[in-house]
């Protein structure tokens, strides 16, 4: 089903600064997800974490993404290895895909960048396996732009604070990302990012844990769901 709803008025007297410092204060105060791609700005090293995370769980690459990195620290280096030097690896973790990938994209980069990874969205979305997603996280993580991420995560943040219809073309959808976009820190873009990103491992899941939620009281899922609990109570 098409989504009608207009983004002018789904924001329309939202708390954004609020709710943007909210979670920020949250991500500020509690233990940060710790992974190697996260101690870093070189582009290389995020845009091989992110090739790497699609689908995937963090757990399962943080080995393998090291182990790549420790045979290929650059750009060159990638380009002009065998195909199959590390395909064993890759394919014991279900990813041996992802190595015919970085390799051709370590190639196109070396033909068309100079061996240089562009800062440049289109010149990111380009390059082989790139997408909308990686070429932001890429942008934002290694070279500090405001750029949002919209994928389940963030959807389900934004889908259950707005009250908006989550589908599966959700991912794709321009008004999400306009709300991400009014959303955003601009000046701590890096930050809330990965706030994001763990607000939703953590507090917003599949299953919310609404007694630790910092903006619960401008959600409307919450809101909605606290009016049935209350409901069961008093009928109960």
């Amino acid at each position: 089903m098409k989504q009608t709803v207009n983004m002018s008025q789904s924001i329309k007297d939202y708390p954004l600064q609020e709710t943007r410092n909210g979670i920020l204060s949250w991500w500020d105060s509690v233990e940060h997800r710790h992974f190697p791609w996260r101690e870093t700005k070189d582009p290389l090293k995020i845009l091989a974490a992110e090739i790497l995370l699609h689908r995937t769980r963090a757990d399962q690459v943080v080995t393998l993404y090291q182990l790549f990195l420790k045979k290929y620290p650059d750009i060159n280096s990638i380009a002009q290895s065998s195909p199959g030097e590390l395909v064993e690896s890759f394919r014991s973790a279900g990813l041996q895909w992802r190595w015919e990938l970085l390799h051709s994209m370590a190639v196109d980069i070396n033909a068309r960048f100079n061996g240089q990874i562009p800062q440049r969205f289109d010149d990111l979305i380009s390059l082989p396996g790139v997408s909308h997603y990686i070429a932001s996280a890429v942008r934002c993580f290694s070279f500090g732009y405001p750029d949002v991420l919209l994928d389940t995560n963030t959807v389900r943040i934004v889908g259950r604070v707005f009250g908006l219809p989550i589908t599966d073309s959700s991912r794709r959808s321009t008004l999400f990302r306009g709300i991400l976009e009014e959303l955003m820190e601009k000046e701590r873009c890096r930050d809330f990012n990965f706030a994001l990103l763990d607000f939703a491992a953590k507090v917003c899941r599949p299953k919310p844990i609404h007694e630790q939620c910092p903006i619960k009281k401008h959600c409307k899922f919450y809101k909605l769901n606290e009016l049935k609990f209350e409901g069961i109570l008093k009928n109960g």
